[in-house]
């Protein structure tokens, strides 16, 4: 991974920060990037003893978001309020978790370079993080997870950046084929935003560089440096995306990468989310690395 020369000081100066938010543990940042045409608003939770313990290090959890919402879900929907109860309580490790604003994007590099999104989580957001906040800048302190179009993203963000995440989670992720037979056959309203992102034509498109059984096919190193993937869906999914996990499954089980399927009750829906997202995070949570979890 390409890692920006960029120093502390720089990068501070470089990006517009905003202080902390009217809720407890909220803060909101606007951070500046070449890679995308304006300010990415990024949401981010201070663990519960952020303020007391100024000295301390903390792992970072990075979200990112479903197709039909924003950062705004993650303090709306009360996955910020389920995590820091854990936190208090001792049964999740302490963590920043990072909640960019990804409408529309997929979290990718766009067709034609206009959003360069994928640049700007690797390139842009994690320097920005470690260099803003006191995290533990480290692979084994890093987690990435999310839910449908940002459960495919944290998937290939992991995939595609083996060396930034101990491990990555998807929860009902999107993880069709990237392919254009495929696309053709989705519902209109994603279909649009595939082809918007990825590419109206059927040659030249950017589907097979983002697809994550092609990202595995064409690199036959990644399967040993890829992270530890953690899929969890429900059985009612309207998508089939637990049908498509569970081929997810048996194919990662092929390139011997260390992985867990989940298939359980729920539907495509925030219910299923709220219910299970704590576990989900819980289980993500150990494969930090033990001091950094600890500290």
């Amino acid at each position: 991974m390409t890692r920006p020369a960029l120093g502390a000081a720089a990068l501070l100066a470089a990006f517009a920060c905003f202080p902390a938010g009217a809720s407890a543990g909220r803060r909101e940042e606007r951070v500046a990037t070449a890679s995308l045409p304006a300010p990415v608003r990024v949401l981010v939770m201070t663990p519960p003893s952020y303020e007391a313990s100024l000295t301390r290090r903390f792992p970072v959890l990075y979200f990112l978001h479903d197709g039909r919402g924003s950062e705004d879900v993650f303090f709306r929907e009360g996955l910020a309020d389920a995590l820091e109860k854990d936190m208090r309580e001792g049964s999740l490790p302490e963590m920043l978790v990072v909640a960019p604003r990804g409408v529309g994007t997929w979290f990718v590099d766009s067709q034609g370079g206009v959003s360069r999104y994928a640049t700007f989580l690797t390139r842009t957001l994690v320097p920005f993080v470690d260099a803003r906040y006191r995290t533990v800048a480290s692979r084994g302190s890093r987690l990435v997870a999310g839910i449908s179009m940002g459960g495919y993203g944290a998937l290939r963000w992991a995939l595609a950046e083996p060396d930034l995440f101990c491990a990555a989670g998807g929860l009902s992720p999107a993880v069709e084929q990237m392919c254009w037979p495929a696309v053709r056959a989705m519902p209109f309203f994603i279909r649009s935003s595939l082809t918007h992102t990825f590419g109206g034509d059927p040659v030249k498109n950017v589907l097979r560089q983002n697809d994550l059984y092609a990202m595995l096919l064409d690199d036959p190193l990644l399967a040993a440096r890829a992270p530890f993937l953690y899929v969890r869906c429900g059985t009612e999914d309207k998508y089939r995306l637990a049908e498509i996990s569970s081929f997810l499954d048996r194919y990662l089980d092929a390139f011997a990468i260390p992985h867990s399927v989940v298939l359980e009750t729920g539907v495509h829906d925030w219910p299923y989310w709220r219910r299970v997202f704590p576990e989900f995070v819980r289980r993500l949570s150990t494969r930090l690395s033990p001091p950094e979890a600890a500290r």
